[in-house]
């Protein structure tokens, strides 16, 4: 009676009755899972303060030996009366307060066996802080260097040495006694200390001035001897031993606590778990035979539909659906689905072919784009480098061309022949700067581009070494810097102007980077397939952070000189830009003070 009723129901009705049915399901088991999951969030809550209580204690223990075996020996502390560590440790107080008052206000802290630990752990807490309280009061009457009973001893050293009321040599073994007492805690100096100063007192009995001195230093020290024994001078008497003891009891409740909390946490759990799996199991059940009947009444013309349409798609829509998968005369959803699913085949047919077209032109114009975007990416790159360098590196010696022209044009008849030979001079050198400066640039900017074309031949490596060494051996003269060479005649395949430039820029570097006095080896080897010429100094060398960056066209690398040369960090890109298009390589070798080595792999003629 009810199976007929329900299958005339329209699928809009029977997913809302499913929905409703599952959400009624839902909200019961989310209702049972948050009251589970509270009374397990306030019981971790509560483990949670609890070791936080724990963890704060040991921090403030940290605080504590921090203070006394550190901060309570420097004078600062008792100029200003400030100390982190007290700070920290009152601040770690206040937080352990409010955890216990957090703590108290869970009902699970009603038990009465964490009710009479949490009140143990809050008493014992503030009869530590009365204790450590008591110990910053001995250690601030104690005080340090200047301060306190300290200074009060130096004080008296000062005045029995300054008014010549002792012997000095009796004041400086009291003090070494009295240090050896105060920063070693050396009881057997104490003993010797008494020992001394009691004789001084009988020695100079008849002095009343300096027996005044004597007894108030020995008062003094005797003061220090009794407050040191108070805090205690190691953890087995003393305040330092009872707070000791207290953080440990501490420890130990709170220990205490979280192990009953986890028993009763887990005795809870246990009885939670039950209930909530038996729930969880009567849900499930009921649930399931629900989904089941309404998926069954709900999915089945839907599985038709969903078949039919499959077969039309694997056609790649060249058929609508066929009226043996489904009727298309039916009334309900799934035959205005199914005749508005056909209306769609018929247009997406029409529309394939448009988008493929389309998606072919539009193909075409992204890959022409993309290699738009890689073009003008290189070009920007390579205007923001040229513009970097213009802009930083030869502004200096333009300015300094400028100068010397405003300097010339404004004296020149004052000039002597000296002075017009030092501005000529100086004018020439910038200048050539200058323009060496433009050249590499336009190089590398032709390098850039590709408009530099490699022509490789047979070339003679020894002559082309020779001759480059000839052009730069002023230079090399004029820093005294002895340049050797172990030549071999090497026939290689290679371009010569670039191998010119690659030896001529290796070398003008050598001589740049190596001291006054200093010296060059160029040689040549070969293997199987390669010549090498190897070019060494003994200069400044490269921190090895720097030898990644020598070849990196996107980074504006160069260092001045010995002699305060300047370059515009381009030189080795090109070489090994040159040395890549002629199927040969660049590697460089170098340290820090001991000088650089550059070898240069030319391919052997087969």
């Amino acid at each position: 009676m009810l199976k007929n009723p329900f299958r005339n129901l329209s699928i809009r009705n029977k997913l809302f009755i499913s929905h409703s049915l599952i959400l009624l399901i839902t909200v019961g088991v989310i209702y049972i899972t948050i009251k589970v999951n509270d009374k397990r969030l306030r019981i971790e809550e509560l483990l949670s303060r609890v070791e936080d209580i724990r963890i704060r204690s040991q921090q403030q223990n940290e605080a504590k030996q921090d203070f006394l075996l550190n901060e309570r020996y420097s004078e600062d502390f008792f100029k200003t009366g400030y100390s982190d560590a007290i700070v920290k440790y009152s601040s770690l107080l206040k937080e352990i307060d409010a955890d216990l008052l957090l703590i108290n206000k869970n009902e699970l802290s009603s038990r009465p066996e964490i009710k009479e630990r949490i009140l143990q752990i809050t008493h014992q807490v503030h009869f530590q802080d009365a204790l450590f309280g008591r110990i910053i009061d001995s250690v601030k009457q104690l005080g340090f260097g200047s301060t306190g009973l300290s200074g009060s001893l130096d004080n008296f050293t000062r005045e029995l040495i300054r008014s010549r009321l002792i012997n000095p040599t009796i004041v400086e073994t009291l003090k070494r006694k009295e240090q050896q007492y105060v920063f070693m805690k050396d009881s057997k100096a104490a003993v010797e200390f008494d020992t001394l100063i009691t004789n001084a007192i009988h020695q100079y009995a008849n002095s009343a001035s300096t027996l005044a001195v004597l007894n108030s230093y020995n008062n003094t020290f005797k003061r220090i001897i009794s407050l040191e024994n108070s805090i205690g001078l190691n953890k087995q008497k003393g305040l330092r031993s009872e707070l000791a003891e207290q953080s440990k009891k501490t420890d130990e409740q709170v220990k205490a606590i979280i192990i009953s909390i986890k028993k009763s946490y887990e005795k809870d759990l246990d009885k939670l778990e039950w209930i909530f799996l038996g729930l969880i199991g009567i849900v499930f059940t009921v649930g399931l035979l629900i989904s089941y009947v309404l998926a069954v009444e709900i999915t089945k013309p839907i599985i038709e539909l969903n078949n039919a349409a499959k077969e039309v798609v694997a056609t790649k829509f060249k058929d609508d659906i066929h009226p043996k998968h489904i009727d298309l005369q039916r009334s309900d959803e799934i035959g205005e689905l199914t005749y508005n699913f056909n209306l769609a085949v018929r247009k997406i047919r029409r529309s394939v072919q448009i988008i493929q077209d389309k998606n072919n032109s539009l193909e075409l114009k992204n890959r022409q784009l993309t290699e738009n975007e890689i073009d003008l990416k290189k070009i920007n790159a390579q205007k923001d480098k040229f513009l970097s360098i213009i802009s930083h590196d030869m502004r200096a010696p333009l300015s300094s061309i400028i100068g010397f022209l405003d300097y010339y044009k404004d004296n020149f008849k004052s000039f002597s022949e000296t002075e017009i030979d030092f501005v000529s001079s100086n004018l020439n050198a910038h200048v050539k700067k200058v323009v060496e400066m433009l050249d590499g640039l336009l190089l590398w900017a032709r390098s850039q581009s590709g408009e530099i074309q490699t022509n490789l031949q047979p070339i003679d490596l020894a002559a082309i070494i020779t001759d480059t060494v000839d052009i730069l051996n002023q230079s090399a003269t004029n820093k005294k810097i002895t340049i050797s060479l172990n030549l071999h005649n090497q026939l290689v395949w290679a371009d010569k102007n670039m191998s010119a430039f690659i030896i001529r820029n290796v070398l003008s570097n050598a001589i740049k980077f190596t001291h006054e006095g200093g010296r060059i080896e160029i040689k040549t080897q070969r293997n199987k397939k390669y010549a090498f010429v190897i070019i060494k100094d003994n200069g400044v060398g490269i921190p090895e952070a720097n030898l990644s960056k020598l070849f990196q066209d996107n980074v504006n690398f160069s260092t001045f000189g010995t002699a305060n040369e300047k370059g515009i960090g381009l030189g080795l890109v090109l070489c090994k830009d040159f040395m890549n298009k002629q199927n040969g390589n660049i590697e460089i070798e170098s340290s820090p003070g001991e000088g650089t080595r550059v070898n240069l792999l030319f391919p052997l003629i087969s």
